[in-house]
C-alpha cells in the first residue's frame, strides 16, 4: 500500500466547475484556485461529476480537476458519485484529507475515515428543510448531518446562522465546528452595455432577481408583487432549475399569462454577462425563505447594486439598512418596493463597506489554517 501524499486534499461534493449553476459550485470555483495560490504546500485536487465538465477541462488555475461518472439524477448523483470519489481519492490519489461539501456528501464521512483519511465537511445549508425533497431524501440528509457531526474532523459552516442551528442539533461537534463565511473578490468595473443592448435592457432600468429556480427562492412572490404594480420597472429573472423543471415551468406560465406583469427570464448566466446584469440593475431583490449564506447578495453588492432581501437570520448577517429587508412572502411589501424603485444612475454608496467585510483573503487563509492543522496532527500521530 502506498503512503498518503502528506499535503494532498481531495475536494468532493460539487457538480462541476467553472460556470456551473449553484452556490456550492460558485464557492468551490473561487476558493480552491485562490487557496492553491496562497498555500502552495497544499496539493488540491477537485473531483467533479463528468457531465458537468468538458473532457479537455482538467485544471482550474493551479488546481487539478478530475471528472468521475455519475448518474443523471439529482439525488442518485450524490449517492453514487460521493463514495466513488472518496475511494478514488484514497486509492488512486493517496489523499490525506477529504473536503466534502454539503450534508448529502457528509453522509459518507465515516467511509473516508475508515479508509484512513481525515475529513472536513463544509455545511452549506440544512437541505433537509427544502420542500423539493421527498421523505426518504430528507431522512438521508438528516442522517448525513448526524454522521458528519460525529465523524468529521472539522465542520466548516458558511454562516453564523448555519453554525448556530447545526450545533443546536449536534452539540457534540462544538469543539470541531467553526464559521468561515464566503469570501469573494470580483472585478467590479464591468461595462456590459453591449450585452444590455442585445437584451433590450436599459442601464439602471430593471429589477433583478438571480438564483436557482426552486421553491425556497420564492420567485413567485416577485411575480405576484410585480403584477400589483404593472408600471414598475421590468423584472428580470436570471437562473434555471436543477432537477426541478416543474417549478420553472410554473413560473414561466405565471409570467406568460400576465400574472407577473413585465417579466423576462434570461436563463442561467455567468461571467461577464452576469456581472453586467448586476452592474446595471436598479435593484437586486432576493425573496428566499432559506439560505445558508446568500452568495447572490454578496455578488450584487460587489457590483454596486442596491440589494433588498427577505428578512431571514442569515440575510441579517450582511447588516443591510433596516429598510432593505421585507417579511418573507409579503407580496404587498415587495410590490411597494418595486413601485418606488427608480432608474439607478450610480453605484449604491453603502455597498462597498459591506463587501469589504467579505474579501477572499481571510476566507482563504482560514481554510489553509484548518488544512494545515489536520496535516500537522496527522504527521504527529505518525
Amino acid at each position: 500500500m502506498q503512503l498518503k501524499s502528506k499535503g494532498r486534499i481531495a475536494a468532493i461534493g460539487f457538480r462541476g466547475v467553472p460556470h456551473v449553476i449553484g452556490g456550492i459550485e460558485t464557492h468551490c470555483e473561487h476558493l480552491y484556485p485562490a487557496l492553491a495560490e496562497a498555500a502552495p504546500d497544499l496539493d488540491i485536487i477537485m473531483i467533479a461529476r463528468s457531465r458537468y465538465v468538458t473532457a479537455s477541462n482538467n485544471r482550474l488555475g493551479k488546481v487539478r480537476l478530475v471528472a468521475l461518472p455519475a448518474p443523471k439524477h439529482g439525488a442518485i448523483e450524490t449517492l453514487v458519485h460521493t463514495p466513488l470519489a472518496i475511494v478514488y481519492a484514497r486509492w488512486w490519489l493517496q489523499a490525506a484529507i477529504v473536503h466534502l461539501h454539503g450534508i448529502g456528501p457528509g453522509f459518507f464521512a465515516p467511509l473516508a475515515r475508515i479508509l484512513g483519511m481525515q475529513v472536513i465537511v463544509t455545511h452549506h445549508a440544512a437541505d433537509f428543510e427544502r420542500p423539493k425533497w421527498g421523505r426518504l431524501a430528507r431522512s438521508f440528509l438528516r442522517v448525513g448531518e448526524r454522521l458528519m457531526a460525529r465523524f468529521a474532523d472539522r465542520v466548516i459552516c458558511v454562516s453564523d446562522t448555519v453554525q448556530r442551528e447545526f450545533l443546536s442539533r449536534h452539540n457534540e461537534a462544538v469543539g470541531r465546528t467553526m464559521t468561515i463565511q464566503h469570501g469573494l473578490d470580483l472585478q467590479a468595473s464591468v461595462d456590459g452595455l453591449d450585452f444590455l443592448a442585445d437584451q433590450h435592457l436599459v442601464s439602471g432600468g430593471y429589477l433583478l432577481a438571480v438564483g436557482r429556480l426552486e421553491p425556497t427562492k420564492r420567485f413567485e412572490d416577485l411575480l405576484a408583487a410585480h403584477a400589483l404594480h404593472p408600471a414598475a420597472l421590468p423584472l428580470i429573472i436570471v437562473g434555471s432549475s436543477i432537477n426541478n423543471a416543474d417549478y420553472e415551468a410554473e413560473l414561466r406560465d405565471l409570467a406568460e399569462n400576465g400574472v407577473g406583469g413585465s417579466v423576462r427570464f434570461l436563463g442561467f448566466r455567468t461571467g461577464d454577462e452576469l456581472s453586467a446584469l448586476y452592474t446595471h440593475a436598479a435593484v437586486l431583490l432576493h425573496p428566499s425563505e432559506m439560505e445558508g449564506f446568500g452568495l447572490v447578495i454578496l455578488e450584487a453588492l460587489a457590483f454596486g447594486a442596491p440589494t433588498i432581501v427577505s428578512d431571514i437570520p442569515v440575510h441579517r448577517e450582511f447588516g443591510l439598512p433596516a429598510d432593505h429587508y421585507f417579511p418573507v412572502g409579503d407580496q404587498v411589501a415587495i410590490g411597494a418596493i418595486m413601485a418606488k424603485t427608480q432608474v439607478r444612475t450610480a453605484p449604491w454608496p453603502q455597498a462597498a463597506a459591506i463587501v469589504a467585510r467579505y474579501s477572499s483573503a481571510p476566507a482563504v487563509e482560514a481554510h489553509a489554517v484548518v488544512f494545515r492543522q489536520l496535516m500537522n496532527s496527522s504527521n504527529t500521530a505518525q
